[in-house]
């Protein structure tokens, strides 16, 4: 399970695994790759990939997870179940570069498969974000017209792009839940009230 910087983990795993999979006999040896906030879109690099987190949203299939014991039988309190949306945006000063690198990026979020926890605790400075037995995938996921549009309005610079999802992402508390034996005897010791 995954602690409370699991996010900018799978932030930074994402624009990692592409900036040390990119094709450098196509692009070049220095392509940059930054990970964005709106605000980066009102001056935005001249040639590079943004990775931009711009949504974030509870999982609409599970909202309460149970109560989590972990390997030395601690219980906690239930995960908290997350999607994660990102923009995919190549940029480039010519249509036909961008393109090109637009392509390249959907075909290489596509084969990279899902982020297991090698890749996941690979990319910040801690190690033990995610545990062995997590993974997670970036799927696409088409916005509606309307989305679209927002975005547009919004961004004013933003060239085409591709948005993703990861699901699923749980954020696991550190707080353990007080465990007490059960009460096998009750005594009330009712007393004299003096008046």
């Amino acid at each position: 399970m995954a602690s409370s910087i699991a996010i900018a983990a799978v932030s930074t795993t994402i624009m990692g695994l592409l900036r040390d999979n990119y094709p450098r006999d196509q692009f070049g040896t220095s392509l940059p790759f930054d990970l964005y906030q709106p605000k980066n879109f009102d001056d935005p690099m001249k040639e590079g990939v943004a990775v931009c987190l711009w949504r974030v949203a509870p999982n609409g299939n599970r909202r309460n997870f149970p109560n989590r014991t972990d390997r030395f039988g601690r219980k906690f309190r239930g995960s908290i179940p997350i999607d994660l949306y990102y923009l995919i945006v190549p940029f480039a000063e010519k249509a036909e570069r961008q393109q090109r690198m637009l392509g390249w990026l959907i075909r290489a979020m596509h084969e990279l498969g899902p982020m297991v926890p090698s890749h996941l605790n690979h990319y910040l400075s801690e190690s033990d974000i995610f545990a062995e037995a997590e993974g997670l995938d970036a799927v696409p996921e088409p916005l509606l017209v309307a989305d679209y549009l927002t975005l547009w309005d919004r961004l004013k610079r933003l060239p085409p792009a591709m948005t993703y999802v990861v699901r699923l992402l749980l954020i696991d508390s550190d707080k353990a839940l007080d465990e007490y034996p059960l009460v096998e005897e009750r005594n009330l010791d009712f007393g004299t009230v003096n008046a």
